[in-house]
């Protein structure tokens, strides 16, 4: 993301382990822009949020990077970007799981229930809202598709597969 982003992009990071991977990895210039909803902000407050950044600040891209459980929870706001044409970039790091609730709940309980769940297709998702969508695989397919949604203009959401066993560079250790 960060090597493509344009000078004036800013990026909203979601609640979730994508956005500990984004704390880490995420390298910008002077004029580029982060916002996370910090260590106990809610999830999906991202997915819409960056409707509204985009529409306060209509000269800069916004890109969001959020979870597929929480673009579940309000991945909807697609269709009002789409309607109103406000032009959001979705990367969701899509893994079918609460990673970090699960790591926790490992770490604490030895165990967790529930935190595995089956995701729509979020191309054909996108598709039907009228947006464009791609499904990202391998990490050398990534670049050349979020260079295509950078220069649409338009909605656009990518879905990224992520590994569920890989955990982001943190510890949960002592909670």
């Amino acid at each position: 993301i960060s090597r493509n982003l344009p000078e004036n992009a800013i990026v909203m990071g979601d609640a979730g382990a994508h956005m500990l991977w984004l704390n880490c990895y995420l390298h910008l210039t002077k004029n580029q822009r982060y916002q996370n909803p910090g260590s106990f902000g809610p999830m999906a407050s991202h997915v819409n949020g960056s409707i509204g950044v985009k529409c306060a600040n209509p000269d800069k891209t916004v890109i969001c990077g959020c979870g597929d459980g929480a673009y579940l929870m309000a991945g909807f706001e697609l269709l009002t970007a789409v309607q109103y044409d406000i032009p959001v970039i979705w990367v969701i790091f899509n893994n079918g799981e609460f990673n970090v609730i699960k790591k926790f709940l490992i770490n604490l309980f030895g165990e967790h229930a529930f935190m595995q769940f089956k995701n729509p297709d979020y191309v054909k998702y996108a598709e039907a809202c009228g947006a464009q969508g791609w499904r990202v695989e391998k990490l050398e397919e990534f670049e050349p598709v979020f260079k295509k949604a950078l220069s649409l203009g338009k909605p656009a959401l990518i879905d990224v597969a992520v590994e569920s066993e890989v955990y982001p560079p943190f510890s949960l250790a002592k909670v």
